[in-house]
């Protein structure tokens, strides 16, 4: 698998939208005001916090979950790990219903991270660094990249077949590669993952 890049790399291309809204509402205003030169730096400054905030939503969560990811590769080399995302309502969930676990997922989506070594594969919250537990590869039957459609556009999510009636996990569950590095890369990913399982003695 190609070597993630250490750089952030955040949604660009939301925040230059973003900037173009706020820019093109001020401008208006302004437009639209009396007051001149004071309305200008009002709005300036309106404009600066309020991208200020985007910014610490947008990296800092990814940034935490960047370093919890790089703390268990340099812990186990050995293992492959994946920074996903789950949503309720657009992903399969990943545990059984009022399980053990169900109160770690914490809310209606959130970030997760997929290990996979020689042993199985293992779901990390990256928040707290939360284990939901292994899931050996005897209990896999198969991981695919799909893609996941909506009205407005298309990306990849894996998804998980396994025999989980001893698991706190559903039999099927789907997770979103996050990031564009991630979304880029979800074949590779899947590859990295499947690459950890033992092959069988024919």
């Amino acid at each position: 698998m190609t070597e993630r890049p250490s750089k952030s790399k955040v949604a660009t291309p939301s925040i230059v939208l973003f900037a173009f809204l706020i820019v093109l509402f001020a401008c208006l205003a302004v437009g639209a005001s009396s007051k001149g030169a004071e309305t200008l730096w009002a709005l300036l400054l309106e404009m600066a916090v309020a991208g200020a905030v985007i910014v610490l939503v947008l990296t800092v969560p990814a940034g935490g979950v960047r370093k919890v990811a790089e703390a268990i590769r340099a812990a186990r080399p050995d293992a492959v790990v994946v920074e996903t995302y789950w949503g309720d309502g657009y992903t399969a969930f990943f545990l059984k219903p009022r399980g053990p676990l169900w109160r770690h997922a914490m809310g209606r989506g959130g970030r997760l991270l997929v290990v996979a070594d020689r042993r199985g594969i293992e779901l990390v919250r990256p928040r707290g660094t939360f284990s939901f537990g292994l899931i050996p590869w005897n209990l896999v039957e198969d991981i695919q990249v799909q893609e996941l459609s909506n009205a407005l556009a298309s990306r990849p999510k894996l998804v998980f077949e396994i025999s989980g009636q001893a698991t706190p996990f559903r039999d099927r569950f789907e997770l979103l590669p996050s990031g564009k590095y991630e979304r880029a890369n979800a074949g590779q990913s899947l590859d990295a993952i499947l690459a950890k399982r033992p092959t069988t003695p024919s």
